[in-house]
């Protein structure tokens, strides 16, 4: 399997399976950095899907760029949530065998963050 189709998987999981990772190859110490969280478990990544997924209203990949085993893509987003609009955030996924060991999403998450904090979260 290459990196973008690797990467196909785990934007399904998003866009088609309200953030269940299950059936996405992500390593079991997959790190992902953000701007609101970071995880260092495919396992703690997998529990937040799960809850955001629930949220997310739309996921479309605008734009995606391959390097070898790096896979850039832009996205845009939006969520159920009062005051957060239409989010677009760049995102690279790190793909080795077709197990991906690294993600990092990139954006302005200030509506985001006054959002949860408004939700109390």
């Amino acid at each position: 399997m290459t990196a973008e189709q690797t990467v196909a998987l785990y934007h399904d999981a998003w866009r088609d399976r309200r953030g269940d990772m299950s059936g996405v190859p992500l390593a079991d110490d997959f790190v992902f950095i953000g701007p609101v969280a970071s995880f260092e478990t495919a396992e703690a990544y997998g529990e937040m899907a799960r809850q955001a997924g629930q949220t997310i209203t739309s996921f479309a990949v605008r734009r995606q760029f391959v390097d070898r085993n790096m896979v850039c893509s832009i996205i845009d987003w939006e969520m159920a949530m009062p005051g957060v609009g239409r989010m677009t955030s760049a995102e690279l996924l790190e793909v080795e065998n077709g197990v991906i060991v690294r993600g990092e999403l990139i954006y302005d998450a200030q509506a985001l963050r006054h959002a949860m904090a408004a939700a109390g979260e």
